[in-house]
């Protein structure tokens, strides 16, 4: 029986897309003034095809783009202006506070979360998610990220649930998908930002109306 729930923060409870293409848009118009807006808007829309949903260092994407388009770019200065004011920048997931309201009377909810745990942590705070969750792990703090099963089986210690009385909800297959089977728990792909196709019998949902009905009214799914 699942007892608790476990979510991945970036493309799952916040609306990471939408967040990364408002950031991009603030850098893009400091960084290249004198573009017109749609050459702006073509190369944010580059930006986020090198982001690759947040799988790809900033290194890289601002890489990219000193080489295609400002030589004189200096990159550290960018990747460190992008630590520090995407929090800012965060959007919450249509309906996330409503349906972690629900799902709390009924389960233990933890957020776990791959990457610097400063800034993540501020990611998550920013949108008050700490507040509807019993527990916050940003793998950073502990030099062991996702998919690697340890990291699991520390936020379920966390949670005080063993692993297999947790389900976990993510929208990245090799990351949380995976890491989530690998230590015995209850995966849940959310494809809200991208699309989900896999032979395996995994559940895919793509809202957070989804997950609610899922856990809370779905009697007919053995979870």
């Amino acid at each position: 029986m699942i007892k608790g729930i476990l979510f991945d923060f970036d493309g799952t409870l916040s609306f990471r897309m939408l967040s990364a293409y408002r950031m991009y848009k603030r850098c893009i118009e400091i960084i290249l003034p004198d573009k017109d807006p749609m050459e702006q808007e073509s190369i944010v829309q580059e930006c986020l095809y090198w982001d690759q949903y947040g799988t790809i260092s900033k290194d890289f994407v601002y890489t990219k783009l000193k080489e295609k388009y400002k030589p004189d770019l200096y990159v550290q200065k960018w990747v460190d202006d992008w630590a520090e004011n995407f929090p800012d920048y965060q959007i919450p997931m249509e309906g996330v506070y409503k349906t972690l309201q629900k799902l709390h009377q009924y389960y233990a909810l933890g957020i776990l979360s791959n990457g610097d745990a400063q800034s993540q942590k501020k990611k998550i705070h920013a949108l008050n998610m700490d507040a509807y969750v019993d527990a916050v792990l940003v793998t950073g703090e502990y030099g062991i990220h996702k998919p690697d099963r340890r990291i699991f089986e520390i936020a379920a210690e966390k949670m005080g649930l063993p692993c297999n009385e947790i389900a976990y909800i993510g929208d990245t297959f090799h990351r949380d998908i995976l890491g989530a089977m690998k230590a015995g728990m209850k995966p849940v792909w959310y494809c809200f930002e991208k699309q989900g196709v896999t032979d395996f019998d995994i559940r895919i949902v793509s809202s957070m109306e989804e997950v609610e009905r899922m856990f809370v009214e779905d009697t007919t799914w053995n979870i």
